[in-house]
């Protein structure tokens, strides 16, 4: 009897966290202060967070995972009378997980 190919899937915002939160969880998220995480239209299987800090350790052990395909991140301006000054940015952390 011939075995039928597996379909691969998209992670769930769930699976997603449960990744993330093993790195985070090894960081001072005072620091870092992870939030808005969500999934995100840009390509298939890629989710966002914003993070206050980045940490290089942070994104090395993020990007040495299995289930981790590439991340991307990039500076943003934080919401009106979301900073102490003008020049506080945030970042915006785009992972992109290979489908399971």
């Amino acid at each position: 009897m011939a075995r039928r190919k597996k379909e691969l899937r998209e992670l769930t915002v769930e699976e997603s966290f449960a990744i993330l939160n093993k790195y985070i969880s090894r960081e001072n998220n005072k620091l870092l202060n992870f939030k808005n995480h969500k999934k995100h239209s840009l390509d298939t299987n890629i989710f966002r967070f914003t993070l206050d800090l980045i940490s290089l350790d942070f994104l090395i052990s993020l990007i040495d995972d299995d289930s981790v395909k590439n991340v991307y991140f990039n500076p943003s301006v934080p919401p009106p009378g979301g900073s102490i000054d003008s020049l506080s940015l945030r970042y915006k952390v785009y992972v992109q997980y290979h489908k399971i």
